[in-house]
């Protein structure tokens, strides 16, 4: 009887568990979250390392589409790009700028950094700004290239130095009413020049000097509640410095003074992009930034983590891995 009664308990208990792990996996196959861990190497779709350096982003519908620097040639890197929904399954595209292919003296007496993306909606044409160098870094030169489609291949259309001012490390900013700009560490990486650019986004049109003889590099641009907020880091070569904040409710002056972020060294890591999650229920702002291992380059680290921006103030949530939800716009800290 006792055995009996265990049995009709235990056949019960096991139906009530089938049942709970059914409606377990329906809620995991419905979850909308998705892990971005840190530290590690990332690998596309067809299991070989993600080489995108000195990354830019564009957002197209759904899709996140990412370019940077291929540093398997080390210092002649191409221009990769890949896709993702959740910026953690990327897809390798093409390559969108190439050695010999592009340009005849990219790879030989010319080579790319810190490529940027936007798009164009006045010409429909997909447009690249980027740093475009010699080898021994006394070209201080921008280059543009541009295409009809997100993933095809680019062509040049200038090389040289915008308005005559020296640049290197560079990012873009595209304003809300669609104006964009080019801003780069200038004149021996003394200041930070912020060029308007021309309504096909294809020449510098104006330009304003920042933070004058402050030695800023590696800029990133985001506007939040109709505020600026500007990233940058100390010119020290391929080794991390402190993060710095500024920000403004105007692109070309006051500017307020420059204040530490994060940790001494950034979470070691140098600031490439700052990316905007809209959801239904929020938007998460992220901080990319690259890790760089130097010698080994082709194995520096993309680092992402949620940034948050509030009346002026700015806060790194860094962490080592973080869930995000893309449709809600929300993320949350592991342990939390």
């Amino acid at each position: 009887m006792i055995f009996k009664n265990t049995k009709t308990h235990v056949l019960g208990l096991m139906a009530l568990i089938s049942a709970m792990a059914s409606f377990s996996c329906h809620a995991t196959d419905d979850s909308d979250w998705v892990t971005i861990h840190n530290g590690e190497m990332w690998i596309d779709s067809d299991g070989n390392d993600v080489q995108a350096h000195g990354a830019g982003f564009l957002k197209v519908d759904d899709t996140w589409y990412m370019i940077g620097e291929d540093r398997t040639k080390q210092w002649n890197p191409d221009v990769n790009m890949y896709s993702s929904k959740d910026l953690v399954n990327w897809k390798f595209e093409r390559k969108i700028i190439e050695n010999g292919v592009t340009h005849p003296e990219l790879g030989k007496t010319r080579m790319i950094e810190r490529p940027k993306l936007m798009y164009c909606a006045k010409t429909k044409k997909y447009v690249v700004w980027c740093h475009w160098e010699s080898s021994d870094y006394g070209a201080s030169e921008a280059g543009v290239f541009y295409c009809d489609s997100v993933n095809g291949a680019y062509k040049f259309h200038w090389g040289g130095r915008p308005l005559g001012v020296k640049s290197r490390d560079c990012n873009v900013f595209v304003d809300d009413d669609g104006t964009a700009y080019f801003i780069s560490t200038i004149e021996e990486n003394q200041h930070l020049g912020l060029f308007k650019l021309s309504d096909d986004y294809l020449s510098a049109v104006e330009y304003t000097e920042l933070f004058k003889y402050q030695s800023r590099e590696a800029p990133a641009i985001v506007k939040v509640d109709g505020m600026y907020y500007m990233l940058s880091s100390a010119c020290t070569g391929w080794d991390p410095n402190p993060c710095k904040l500024s920000c403004s409710d105007s692109l070309t002056s006051g500017w307020s003074e420059l204040r530490q972020i994060g940790d001494d060294i950034a979470y070691d890591t140098q600031a490439a992009s700052i990316l905007t999650v809209k959801g239904t229920e929020g938007t998460t702002y992220l901080y990319v930034g690259d890790r760089w291992m130097d010698p080994g380059l082709p194995e520096s680290k993309t680092i992402i983590f949620p940034i948050s921006f509030s009346d002026g103030n700015c806060k790194f949530d860094y962490s080592h891995s973080f869930d995000i939800d893309f449709k809600k716009g929300v993320c949350r800290i592991k342990g939390e």
